[in-house]
């Protein structure tokens, strides 16, 4: 674990007890016209971790526009649909699969819930402003009845 991982790390650790209310604005995301695709500005939003139930990850797995990521160590089966294992503390290499990019859409996910809050935590503090958590982690998710990738 870096230097920076664990400083990071133990300043999230108060704010697991609670995570502040999910907020959207459609009005941030704007179409490309150089590309035809939606591009998104985290300009005048400040960044906070989204959290999701298992039934909302579903609906948005029908319509994928997003990274999903198990933080989960060690790797422990995973939910269907999943990009990339990157390790929680791995602050690094989660900041480099999403390309530098504070737009980059994405929901974390880990066992019981924790390592996801934690990464998700760092990712916020580096300015990312669409962060997801699952809380309910891999457990809830099988508990709602979903599957399970081995």
């Amino acid at each position: 674990m870096s230097a920076r991982s664990l400083l990071l790390a133990l300043l999230l650790i108060p704010a697991l007890a609670g995570c502040p209310a999910p907020t959207t604005d459609d009005d941030d995301i704007a179409d490309d016209d150089d590309t035809g695709e939606d591009s998104f500005s985290c300009e005048g939003i400040t960044p906070e971790v989204l959290e999701i139930s298992p039934a909302e990850l579903d609906a948005m797995l029908q319509d994928k526009d997003f990274e999903l990521i198990n933080v989960h160590i060690p790797r422990d089966g995973e939910i269907p649909g999943t990009d990339v294992h990157i390790a929680y503390t791995d602050t690094d290499g989660l900041e480099e699969h999403l390309g530098h990019d504070p737009g980059a859409k994405a929901v974390l996910y880990c066992k019981t819930g924790p390592m996801s809050a934690i990464a998700a935590g760092a990712l916020v503090d580096l300015g990312y402003c669409r962060i997801h958590d699952l809380p309910a982690a891999m457990t809830g998710w099988e508990a709602e009845g979903y599957p399970l990738d081995d």
